[in-house]
């Protein structure tokens, strides 16, 4: 009867000790909660403000939009409190400070363009979670971005999340919980501890798992979640009792869940609940003996209190120690990959210096060569093709620098457009015949699967980057080699993209398993008896990733010494409409062999007396003429003098003194002579990027050729205008670059 009166006395302290551990977490955690919303809450009322601030802008361009963010950015000290003012367009397109980062892809966030937009994402740049809170612009800002209007339709802020560790942690448990940033279905947002007490992507299916005390489980905890918006409960988790708390953010689209040890919850009324049981127990059955026995428990308490203090001081030592060695070996390891990186970039720049000496003594010693073999022809056409062997790889080292400081400075312009992605395969073919005619090599497209032929993308970014990866495979594959180009359309379950897997391989040199780890980093290059011979900057193989990945797709490669490489790309591109067009008809056809500059009379801008010499002497051996103007002024009044039949078309530079080549454009194309509107006016610049390209357009000019000037390229240009075929296609990039 006694043990009988115990078992229900137990029981009944039980789920009074219970209710009020549950009461005491609520208790607790309402105003962490509360502080949470509020927070929440100020970052709404600071998106709205940013909002009102960004309608009175008056923001034409999508560069004016990033430097207004930039100065917002700093005048409002965002930096301290790690926050990011940001824009997204109409494509899913966002921008910070920073310029053009990147797109969402793959979010819901966006169906329905709700009012409001809050939700928790991966940065790609620093691998750190950031809260995105954004407002639905009630006039959406259509700005220019290049050619191409851009429609920005929210606006708002990202914060770091660890910005919100500080309100996560709670005294009362010493800092012992831990709190994670849930979605509607139970995945995990954000872990507020260094230490994942919960295993698993979706929280709701552990919780699920959990064995529970007390007659509670996690369907009923769930249901109060929903009717209530806060839940509270325990359960066992690996062996450990937890109490945990869910609460739905009323002003985020977040799930919380507050988990903490059940040792830390109402722990001193716990003990004090024991020891009246234990008490009453003892003076119940012999109360002779309750001093001595009371006296005994106290004391042996008091023991195990100081073992478990002990315990706890020796473990709590034993983590700090832990972590000290853990510091130690990070700092280390830090140490190591910065003495790596200063030997790269010190081995890059004395691999750059080598390689950029290696064609300056070239041509310097071969103009010496010139001087003293001047009588012989053949001997000045061999040193002549020479210098411009030379010249054409100290262009590629030049334009491999200036590509990827741009990169690095986050300053690559990407200018999206309509193209046939087999047209775009059919180029590359032409690109490269003649390298790999030149090495025998056997050159293999398999196309497979391209049920979208035409999209839209950065057609010249593209273009760098196969060229990139095929110029590679020619280089280190040997003689009668072969190159193998794939492309393919993977399956999708987007209607607005598709994706497509490109293969380069080829069955030449390969690398090493260490060479391949770092071959997608800057300044590496693989240093054997082999490649020695082979030029390059060590920058090539860097840009490729760094494009890639700025259009959001993947590269990863395979290779084993002597048994080849083989490159692959995925990349996601929207699909453009339909359209039927034949490659056949694409295809460029030989040109005539009539001089097309024989008698044509150019009106030249360049400001460069020897540049303007080589210009003259150069249509001087093609039967054509020219006149040269210093500065945009001079050519705009020798045109606007000038009569029909005078000039047949103009050669632009574009950075001169006065007047520069921009400015120059725009004044013909808006004077009053009759031919301000008919004559070509092709720029001819050293400004060789695809802005630069899109900037001549924009001012007026039919056509864009880069310096140094190639008179090929230059009677392909005037051929193409001439036939009404406007600006040809493009050769900027250099397939003869060794990446």
């Amino acid at each position: 009867m006694l043990f009988a009166f115990f078992f229900l006395y137990q029981t009944y302290i039980q789920d009074i000790i219970y209710e009020e551990r549950l009461n005491q977490m609520e208790e607790i955690t309402r105003q962490m909660f509360q502080n949470l919303e509020d927070v929440i809450d100020s970052h709404w009322d600071r998106v709205t403000e940013e909002c009102n601030y960004l309608r009175n802008a008056n923001i034409q361009t999508t560069d004016e939009l990033c430097r207004y963010m930039e100065k917002k950015y700093e005048l409002s000290a965002y930096a301290d409190h790690k926050i990011t003012l940001m824009a997204v367009d109409s494509e899913g397109g966002y921008y910070t400070e920073s310029g053009n980062r990147g797109l969402f892809r793959e979010l819901d966030y966006f169906e329905g363009n709700p009012e409001r937009i809050s939700f928790v994402f991966d940065s790609m740049t620093d691998n750190q979670s950031e809260m995105v809170f954004l407002n639905h612009l009630p006039e959406p800002i259509e700005l220019q971005n290049g050619e191409k209007k851009t429609i920005i339709r929210y606006f708002g802020i990202a914060q770091d999340m660890e910005q919100l560790n500080p309100y996560f942690n709670c005294d009362a448990y010493d800092g012992n919980n831990s709190v994670y940033v849930l979605d509607d279905n139970g995945f995990k947002l954000f872990n507020s501890n260094q230490v994942e007490l919960i295993k698993g992507h979706n929280v709701f299916s552990v919780l699920q798992n959990m064995k529970y005390l007390h007659n509670s489980s996690f369907d009923k905890t769930k249901a109060e979640l929903e009717e209530k918006g806060y839940s509270y409960s325990n359960a066992v988790l690996d062996g450990i009792e937890y109490f945990y708390g869910l609460k739905r953010m009323e002003n985020a689209e977040w799930t919380l869940i507050f988990l903490v040890p059940a040792e830390y919850v109402a722990a001193n009324t716990l003990k004090l609940v024991n020891f009246v049981t234990i008490f009453i127990v003892i003076f119940t059955v012999i109360v002779a003996a309750c001093v001595i026995l009371g006296i005994s428990f106290v004391m042996h308490r008091n023991q195990q209190e100081a073992i478990r203090v002990e315990q706890e001081n020796n473990a709590k030592l034993e983590t700090v120690n832990t972590k000290l060695r853990q510091a130690k070996q990070a700092a280390e390891e830090a140490f190591q990959v910065a003495q790596e990186a200063s030997r790269s970039k010190s081995s890059f720049l004395a691999n750059m210096s080598h390689d950029i000496r290696t064609p300056m003594n070239a041509i310097i010693g071969i103009t010496s060569l010139i001087r003293y073999d001047a009588g012989n022809k053949g001997k000045v056409i061999e040193y002549a093709d020479k210098i411009d062997t030379s010249s054409q790889h100290l262009l590629g080292i030049i334009n491999d620098v200036l590509d990827m400081s741009k990169i690095e400075a986050g300053k690559t312009v990407f200018k999206y457009s309509d193209f046939s992605l087999l047209d775009f395969i059919q180029e590359l073919d032409t690109i490269f015949h003649s390298q790999i005619s030149e090495k025998k090599q056997t050159f293999t497209i398999t196309k497979e699967n391209i049920r979208h032929e035409w999209v839209n993308g950065d057609r010249v970014h593209l273009m760098q980057i196969f060229s990139n990866l095929l110029s590679n495979a020619i280089k280190y594959t040997q003689e009668g080699g072969e190159i193998l180009l794939l492309a393919e359309e993977c399956g999708s379950n987007s209607s607005v993209y598709a994706k497509y897997r490109f293969l380069v391989s080829d069955n030449g040199m390969g690398m090493s398993a260490d060479f391949k780890n770092t071959i997608f980093d800057p300044f590496t290059r693989a240093e054997n008896s082999l490649t020695s011979k082979i030029q390059g900057t060590g920058l090539g193989m860097a840009i490729t990733r760094n494009l890639v990945e700025a259009m959001g797709g993947t590269i990863d490669v395979e290779s084993e010494p002597g048994q080849g490489s083989c490159f692959e790309v995925l990349i996601d591109l929207k699909i453009a409409g339909d359209r039927s067009v034949s490659l056949s008809s694409q295809a460029e056809t030989d040109e005539p062999d009539d001089n097309i500059l024989q008698g044509m009379h150019f009106l030249c801008a360049e400001d460069n007396e020897l540049n303007a010499e080589i210009l003259m002497e150069l249509l001087k051996i093609e039967g054509a003429a020219c006149t040269i103007c210093e500065n945009g002024e001079k050519i705009l009044e020798a045109f606007e003098q000038s009569v029909p039949g005078d000039y047949d078309m103009i050669l632009m530079d574009v950075q001169m003194p006065v007047m520069n080549g921009y400015e120059a454009a725009k004044a013909i194309r808006s004077s009053s002579h009759e031919l301000a509107k008919k004559i070509p006016i092709i720029a001819m610049t050293a400004n060789a990027f695809s802005e630069d390209i899109q900037h001549s357009l924009a001012a007026g000019m039919n056509a864009h050729i880069s310096k140094p000037v190639d008179i090929k390229t230059l009677e392909k240009t005037v051929r193409s205008i001439k036939s009404g075929g406007g600006v040809p296609k493009r050769r900027s990039w250099n397939s003869n670059k060794l990446k």
